[in-house]
């Protein structure tokens, strides 16, 4: 993809970070042609590396990491760090998720790099971002959700906050990440100007409450946010139900009650005085739950009741699975999923950046690196090393390879 004109063909990123935040960002922007040169250290890189689940892969890393290539270097010793100080020389954009203070130790702040290369693009993921009272705390998923206000929405009001299954705070980190940096690399295109970006992993919660945020300052005390369990705090229906076999999300929009109920053949409760505002839907919200989850449970199976609301232009679907979602024909349609082939783990379905271009379609480069795969490759291409000075530097611990490659590239399962 690179080489056909990729939106971000041409541009470099060293990656230096873990885990998801970063590690999402940057495999957007492989996705859309960018060289991403992963950094890791030794002796084992990357944590989501573990736990392994097949032939020596971690799902975690094959999701997150795909599209890259893998140095791994000591940038604890004085030579690994100038060398990482190099590399970043020769790229566009430097991405590090840290605690504020970590890379600095090691000469990669950006002071120190912006020297080296003015047009430098540098985004910092933390928890709290670089200053403020905070900043010093160290941060994750948990913990960003947590203070950022999302967790505290998650359940019922009469229970404990729920952790969502997924890594909601990382992966709207690493989104917004990518979003700076792509606008970043749009302004150095106009001005040649490069520039440092700071972002919060807690903020980025906070941002997505931005209209419960409002609407606590306007009330001035007398509007509170709470946990709404399954159900809207502002419509009903608007939620999650109990169907026959699984549940279902209906979403019935303000003005569709009268369409709704015609639908499940209760035209009666149309002018129901206690229905026939949405206020009063509200204020007997778990009667019209009743009504709806004892018409789903009257059908066999969801899709039943799913087919008569869809025919009614009411917002209605399954409360997916994974394999369904993998399965389902919408997501092959639309190639969704990519098969990417791993040595000792075979083909595995990942899932391209969800971005639909006309020119530019996105596409995965490559398969997740083994760990210091590409050492040699990219310190001989990108910094001109020799074959002996590579050798020098892997004697002396400054770079680590995965043991198994040497057989790997022996026995042609790689190059």
């Amino acid at each position: 993809m690179a080489d056909q004109g990729a939106i971000f063909s041409g541009i470099r990123v060293i990656e230096f970070s873990q885990w998801v935040s970063g590690p999402m960002m940057a495999k957007m922007m492989a996705d859309l042609g960018a060289e991403v040169i992963k950094l890791e250290l030794p002796p084992a890189g990357d944590n989501m590396r573990m736990p392994v689940m097949k032939g020596g892969w971690g799902a975690g890393f094959i999701s997150e990491n795909r599209g890259k290539k893998s140095v791994c270097l000591n940038v604890k010793q004085a030579e690994g760090a100038a060398i990482a100080r190099d590399l970043i020389a020769h790229s566009d954009v430097f991405l590090e998720n840290f605690t504020p203070g970590v890379v600095a130790k090691y000469g990669l702040s950006y002071e120190a790099l912006r020297a080296l290369n003015p047009r430098l693009i540098m985004c910092s993921i933390s928890g709290y971002g670089q200053n403020g009272p905070d900043a010093h705390r160290p941060g994750n998923d948990l913990i960003a959700q947590a203070a950022g206000g999302l967790l505290n929405l998650v359940g019922y009001p009469d229970g404990p906050p729920l952790y969502p299954g997924v890594n909601v705070g990382d992966c709207t980190g690493g989104l917004s990440a990518f979003a700076a940096v792509s606008s970043a690399l749009f302004y150095r295109e106009r001005t040649g100007i490069g520039q440092y970006i700071d972002i919060a992993l807690v903020e980025c919660l906070a941002y997505l409450n931005s209209l419960g945020m409002v609407a606590t300052n306007l009330g001035q005390g007398t509007y509170k946010q709470k946990r709404a369990g399954a159900h809207s705090t502002g419509l009903a229906p608007f939620g999650i139900f109990k169907a026959t076999g699984g549940y279902v999300a209906i979403s019935v929009l303000a003005y569709q009650w009268e369409i709704f109920v015609n639908a499940i053949g209760r035209p009666e409760l149309a002018d129901d005085p206690r229905f026939n505002t949405p206020a009063r839907r509200m204020e007997n919200q778990p009667l019209v739950i009743e009504i709806v989850e004892s018409w789903l449970q009257s059908f066999p199976n969801r899709e039943q009741p799913l087919a008569i609301l869809e025919r009614a232009h009411i917002l209605s679907t399954t409360v997916a699975e994974t394999e369904e979602i993998i399965n389902r024909e919408q997501t092959r349609v639309r190639g969704f999923l990519q098969d990417v082939s791993h040595p000792g783990a075979g083909p595995v379905q990942i899932p391209r950046t969800p971005f639909h271009f006309s020119q530019t379609p996105p596409s995965i480069p490559r398969r997740a690196p083994m760990l210091g795969e590409h050492n040699a490759a990219v310190l001989a291409e990108v910094l001109g090393f020799s074959k002996s000075r590579l050798q020098a530097l892997t004697a002396a611990g400054i770079l680590v390879e995965d043991e198994r490659l040497a057989e790997l590239r022996a026995g042609g399962k790689i190059e």
